[in-house]
């Protein structure tokens, strides 16, 4: 069995240590990020929040403009509206301040 780079704590996953609650690769099956750096609370590609997944395996994000918890999946802000990725193409909506998608230019304020 492998060990733990941080704790040397023998782990069981490829994602995290059991023991130490290090996150090694990103656990979100469409992201799968490697993450280097230790003591990271989020993945720094898809935003998940790597302690929800864990204790309560539940997929998570902040919302950059109302920083709510939303569902990972959810492509709109239940409460601020913010959208984070295009309702039309798709695309990773980089800024809150954006009133149009930069890759189809559809309206992003509804």
């Amino acid at each position: 069995m492998e060990k733990c780079p941080v704790c040397k704590e023998p782990k069981k996953g490829k994602y995290w240590c059991s023991a130490c609650k290090a996150v090694f690769v990103c656990p979100n099956p469409n992201c799968e990020a490697k993450i280097t750096s230790r003591g990271i609370e989020t993945c720094p590609l898809c935003g998940l929040l790597f302690l929800d997944y864990i204790d309560k395996r539940k997929m998570y994000r902040i919302c950059p403009k109302c920083k709510k918890r939303q569902g990972l999946s959810e492509i709109q802000c239940k409460h601020c509206k913010y959208f984070f990725q295009c309702p039309t193409c798709g695309h990773r909506v980089p800024s809150t301040s954006m009133l149009t998608c930069p890759r189809c230019a559809t309206n992003l304020r509804r």
